[in-house]
């Protein structure tokens, strides 16, 4: 860790002039609908432009709950451009925009409209132009009541009565604490972040730590100054500020990198995070590593930090609250989750919310995978099923078109909720039946990688935006054929298929029932005899002549999902969740 001097945090004043500014400031800031939200379809302005580098400049006031700084955008102009339009939340006041390539001499005209800020530039861009401009604010930034389910700052104590305070924005968006361009498809290739905190504390963020300023003595407050040199998505970006203790190690990748391995613990929990750090990071880094190829930022680090709330992905700094404790299945579940969204979620990242599954479905068939190896098939199967009967199929996983991640994450608002986690991960492990093992992790690979031999890949990997009809692309190239049907009624279909058995004088009848008569030849495993046979199904029926349902068992070991009697339907379910709520 260097601590070099810094030479970059705002002056003590500030804390001054926010508290005059902050006097007259209502009890709370409002919730803007459009605020809350992230991934809303792009906008002209949006389009015309690409963000190449964010560099952001926030004093953290603490007692005021408040913070005050700076956002600077660089970008590259992909049309003609007059004006610059960023998402920004309104609760922030503007102190005033300057143009970061222009003299000192002017500030920049802007117009707010809701949650949308308009920068006028001083002079048009022409495509393929770059241009830079620094956003001044301060002001309270919402706060996250029940994080990590909503959005916002948490401001927090630790058991001895310190500070601690984390970002929790995913599901609302990089506009609730810094102006910036709202939307994962587009990546800033650099971020600095520079962090002013009080002295007793210290700030844990993405990248890699530059420096740590050493004017504590003066004004009782430091600068952290992080930065990360590889792609980022906005909303992965992450404030964790606590009295940390670091514990520091290393890593010996696939490839060759040593990649540094850091847990900002809050000083309460040493020895609680001495032994989960030692216990599991490594074991679960070897796994993901194994079976899918190198960690992706060895370069930087893998990181984590601990919060006052239940975790998330936060590429490089994943956050933690989930009390060091192992679930039955012997290993720190939400440890492992936030893990595999390094893989699932932050080198590969869906263009559109829409294909937010890539993201949570990979990311929890990883668990049930990892218990496989830890414990063997029977918590294996334990595990999905246990996700089994969480599913609720109203919805299509993968809808087509523009969704937003509210849509995406809630069921009420019409999207497929939990089932991009449950029924996502199911239909993984079906594909992985359907077109057997080593072809299904090389597709996986080949999704992550672009390269299904990825394991001499040098750092840093690069990384890729990718669209639920890619991964159809890929599967069927492993598959030697169009799985176009399968991801049809999985994926783009709400309701599960069913299987029908009925008998007669030929013997017994399997045909599938999907929603909209959907073409289905999924085949199906049987046990006849005391042996399980994979039963084409061309047309989407077979027959085992001279058998009975008596006879025979279907999918023994529940390799394929689909819809059993004993679970209730979507509209079943719904009824019986509205009943729920009015007693």
């Amino acid at each position: 860790m260097k601590r070099a001097g810094d030479t970059h945090g705002h002056p003590a004043i500030l804390v001054l002039f926010l508290g005059l500014a902050l006097a007259s400031a209502a009890c709370g800031p409002e919730r803007d609908p459009l605020t809350m939200d992230t991934g809303l379809p792009l906008t002209d302005g949006l389009s015309a432009y690409d963000v190449r580098q964010y560099t952001i400049r926030n004093d953290v006031l603490v007692d005021r709950r408040a913070i005050a700084g700076s956002g600077s955008i660089r970008f590259e102009a992909l049309a003609e451009l007059d004006t610059l339009e960023l998402d920004f939340d309104r609760t922030f006041k503007i102190d005033r925009i300057e143009d970061a390539d222009a003299d000192a001499s002017g500030e920049l005209a802007y117009t707010r409209e809701g949650p949308k800020l308009f920068v006028e530039l001083p002079a048009p861009l022409a495509p393929g132009d770059e241009g830079e401009v620094t956003v001044h604010y301060s002001g309270r930034p919402l706060v996250a009541e029940r994080a990590p389910w909503d959005g916002g700052f948490v401001w927090a104590e630790t058991p001895s009565g310190k500070p601690w305070i984390a970002t929790a924005i995913q599901g609302e968006g990089c506009d609730l604490w810094y102006p910036c361009k709202d939307h994962p498809s587009d990546e800033p290739e650099r971020v600095d972040l520079y962090v002013t905190v009080p002295a007793e504390l210290s700030v844990a963020s993405n990248g890699v730590l530059q420096a740590i300023s050493e004017d504590e003595k003066k004004t009782g407050r430091r600068t952290f100054h992080w930065r990360t040199d590889v792609p980022t998505g906005a909303s992965l970006l992450a404030l964790n500020i606590a009295p940390y203790v670091l514990l520091e190690g290393t890593y010996t990748s696939i490839n060759g990198t040593e990649v540094p391995l850091e847990f900002w613990a809050i000083e309460d929990h040493e020895e609680q995070a001495r032994e989960l750090f030692e216990r599991e990071v490594p074991q679960i880094l070897e796994f993901h590593e194994r079976v899918l190829g190198p960690y992706p930022f060895g370069q930087e680090k893998m990181g984590v930090a601990e919060t006052p709330h239940l975790g998330m992905e936060h590429q490089t700094v994943n956050a933690y609250g989930n009390e060091f404790k192992r679930d039955k299945y012997g290993f720190d579940w939400l440890l492992h989750h936030e893990f595999s969204h390094e893989w699932f979620g932050n080198v590969m990242t869906v263009r559109n919310w829409a294909d937010m599954w890539l993201h949570e479905g990979f990311g929890a068939y990883m668990q049930p995978v990892y218990t496989q190896e830890v414990l063997g098939d029977a918590a294996f199967h334990a595990r999905m099923y246990q996700s089994y009967l969480g599913i609720r199929s109203c919805q299509p996983v993968a809808p087509r078109g523009d969704v937003s991640v509210d849509t995406v994450y809630n069921h009420d608002q019409g999207g497929p909720g939990g089932d991009i986690y449950s029924k996502g991960a199911w239909v993984l492990h079906s594909l992985r039946y359907l077109i057997s093992e080593e072809p299904f992790w090389r597709a996986t690979r080949r999704l992550i990688y672009d390269t299904p031999t990825p394991e001499a890949l040098p750092a840093p990997i690069a990384s890729r935006h990718r669209t639920t009809d890619d991964f159809l692309e890929i599967v069927s190239d492993e598959a030697g054929e169009d799985l176009g049907w399968f991801f049809e009624v999985y994926l783009r279909s709400g309701p599960l298929p069913e299987l029908e058995l009925t008998e007669n004088e030929n013997g017994l009848t399997l045909t599938w029932a999907t929603p909209n008569e959907l073409p289905f030849p999924m085949p199906v495993p049987v046990r006849v005899d005391g042996e399980i046979r994979r039963v084409e199904m061309p047309g989407g029926t077979a027959t085992l002549p001279g058998r009975t349902s008596a006879d025979v068992q279907v999918d023994p070991f529940m390799r394929i999902l689909r819809k059993l009697p004993t679970v209730p339907t979507c509209e079943e379910r719904e009824a019986e969740e509205k009943q729920a709520d009015s007693t």
